[in-house]
């Protein structure tokens, strides 16, 4: 079963073998901030998760399955260039088109508020990220030195949108 629904009302976004995709509210920061506690890594901290919810220049969506959160994502957008902020899946459900379906989600929100290009920072160590970005047309364009905590180089990568 696949659907979508209006993006200004919607809730609730696509639903897939039990999967839906969901705009991120307050009540899921705590779950997927645990997501990230649970790969080592500390992106956003709650009270910028609850002011990013708050803007309108972002967006940010949850995978969820029985009520678990699986996954999110979320980008920062203004006129017709996003930056991903962060994309997280759970360590149980790695390698199982999670972070595939937020990025298509995210692909269609662009395509339907005329956003052409989406951008994002990578670690050069983190090989199964960019592998994913460059199946879902990411190209490298950039490379920032020293980037995360003053040690390792960033790849900045580049996908262009077709707008409607």
């Amino acid at each position: 079963m696949l659907y979508m629904l209006d993006l200004h009302k919607q809730k609730e976004w696509q639903k897939m073998d039990n999967i839906q995709i969901l705009k991120m509210d307050v009540n899921d920061i705590d779950d997927s901030l645990l997501l990230e506690e649970s790969h080592n890594i500390h992106i956003l901290s709650k009270n910028i998760l609850e002011k990013d919810l708050k803007e309108t220049n972002n967006h940010y969506l949850i995978a969820k399955q029985n009520n678990e959160i699986l996954g999110y994502i979320g980008i920062s957008y203004i006129i017709d260039t996003a930056d991903i902020i962060s994309i997280v899946v759970s360590k149980k459900h790695t390698k199982k088109g999670i972070a595939s379906l937020l990025l298509n989600n995210i692909f269609e929100f662009c395509k339907l508020n005329n956003i052409s290009k989406i951008m994002l920072e990578v670690r050069e160590t983190n090989l199964p990220a960019q592998n994913l970005y460059l199946k879902h047309g990411f190209e490298k364009i950039s490379e920032r030195k020293n980037y995360y905590d003053g040690k390792e180089n960033a790849y900045i990568m580049e996908k262009k949108i077709p707008i409607i």
